[in-house]
């Protein structure tokens, strides 16, 4: 009986693994970028560095990182490649969260140096944010801008 739940749950994250796979590849794209770049995608509501820290941190979430394996959009092989990233992010000192840091600092240089080749190795050559599944609201709560494939 367990295992019909489990693949009933599974199911229904699979529904969502094109989301899941967009933000894991964002999140990568985020960090292969130089602050000169993410300040380009600064606006009233995406703010770049609370995104690169977030949004990894979601990427990450377990059962979405699973679906994305379990639906063939990434290799097995990439795995190890991507947790070990992953890992490096989190490492990263909390003193050197900051804009000042991002161009020079060594263990800022050293990840972009690793998003830039892991998406590489993944087949991903743009590096534009991709935002198909955004949607922005005004303080009314009207859509000012909808992602094609926001729900």
């Amino acid at each position: 009986m367990e295992n019909i739940s489990i693949e009933n749950e599974e199911r229904e994250y699979d529904k969502h693994v094109d989301f899941y796979y967009t933000n894991l590849i964002n999140s990568i794209i985020l960090f292969s970028l130089t602050k000169t770049e993410l300040e380009k995608l600064a606006g009233p509501v995406f703010d770049p560095m609370f995104e690169l820290e977030s949004e990894i941190d979601y990427a990450f979430t377990p059962v979405c990182f699973e679906a994305i394996f379990r639906n063939g959009l990434i290799d097995q092989s990439f795995r190890s490649d991507l947790l070990t990233f992953k890992k490096e992010t989190d490492d990263i000192p909390k003193e050197i969260w900051d804009w000042e840091f991002l161009d020079d600092q060594m263990t800022w240089v050293s990840l972009r140096l690793k998003a830039n080749s892991l998406l590489d190795k993944l087949g991903i050559a743009s590096r534009t944010y991709n935002d198909d599944f955004t949607t922005i609201y005004d303080n009314e709560g009207n859509i000012i801008k909808k992602g094609k494939n926001s729900r």
